[in-house]
């Protein structure tokens, strides 16, 4: 299977045309169709079914495309680590839970940057799940995850701890402090499922003989702006580490409404392969430094 016919097929999937991505790839339509029908052969699945739309994916085109992004993905670092080796200078990936991406990292990115100026730096915010998973394929050199893992391949160290907190418009009228059975009668907006401090949440309650749905959960948001947002507009209160609301504290938009008994921390950790799986000697440098800072240096 070569690795140009699977890049077409991935153009062909998006464009849902073989004429347009033949006349971009300057090759003719003919040519480029029977490439097509090798790969096809060579999978032993049909990959593509022709409507009035265009070119729609089969069953096994819709898998063959979620690969083919993959493989792509892993090629253009592979090309990228390559060039690497010869300017002795590169891109030092890194992958973090969306709170700590967010609101964390990006003032500690910027030291280690300071540090390691021939090196170019990105961030990107992702579920725990997929960070380990990034940092495992080596799609990221470093990871910040909510949690410790046990994930074969990785080292895991305590990066920093914050506080999570209940959090309610200035003007939002509810006591100073309060119970966490007095709580139910109120009504929160949540993060959504696929984030940690919401499995945080859910653990902790539950360990105090309380479930969430004896709560009035609104609805469930996919970003952390999005919830504050709603608290803001007085749609109802949320749980939030203290990292993304201390602006809007700071600014009076938002309070803390203390809940007795309740301490829950965010813990965050970093994770990384070791020297000999990362292969360079650079980044290994750029991972020890940024791990022994981190704590220090969060926005």
């Amino acid at each position: 299977m070569q690795l140009e016919h699977i890049m077409l097929f991935s153009k062909i999937a998006e464009e849902k045309s073989i004429s347009r991505v033949a006349q971009a790839s300057h090759i003719s339509q003919p040519a480029l169709s029977q490439q097509m029908q090798r790969l096809e052969e060579e999978v032993g699945q049909k990959l593509f079914e022709r409507s009035n739309r265009g070119i729609e994916l089969t069953e096994a085109g819709q898998v063959m495309q979620r690969y083919a992004a993959q493989f792509i993905h892993i090629y253009d670092n592979f090309r990228e680590d390559m060039n690497n080796l010869s300017t002795r200078t590169g891109t030092f990936r890194v992958a973090a839970t969306p709170v700590a991406a967010n609101y964390a990292l990006p003032c500690s990115l910027f030291k280690v940057n300071y540090k390691f100026p021939s090196y170019n730096f990105s961030l990107v915010g992702a579920p725990s799940s997929e960070v380990i998973h990034k940092v495992q394929a080596g799609e990221a050199d470093m990871g910040f995850i909510v949690d410790k893992t046990e994930a074969p391949g990785l080292f895991c160290t305590e990066a920093f701890s914050d506080k999570v907190y209940l959090v309610a418009n200035s003007s939002y009228n509810v006591p100073e402090t309060i119970a966490l059975e007095s709580l139910k009668k109120y009504p929160l907006v949540l993060l959504s499922e696929t984030f940690s401090s919401y499995r945080l949440l859910l653990k902790y309650l539950k360990a105090r003989g309380h479930d969430i749905s004896e709560y009035r959960v609104l609805y469930h948001l996919d970003s952390t702006e999005s919830v504050k947002s709603s608290v803001i507009n007085q749609f109802g209160m949320a749980f939030l580490p203290y990292m993304a609301i201390k602006k809007e504290i700071y600014q009076k938009q938002l309070k803390v409404v203390q809940v007795q008994d309740f301490d829950l921390n965010y813990d965050v950790y970093s994770i990384y392969r070791s020297k000999e799986d990362v292969g360079n000697d650079g980044v290994y440098a750029i991972i020890k430094y940024f791990e022994n800072t981190v704590k220090r240096s969060i926005c």
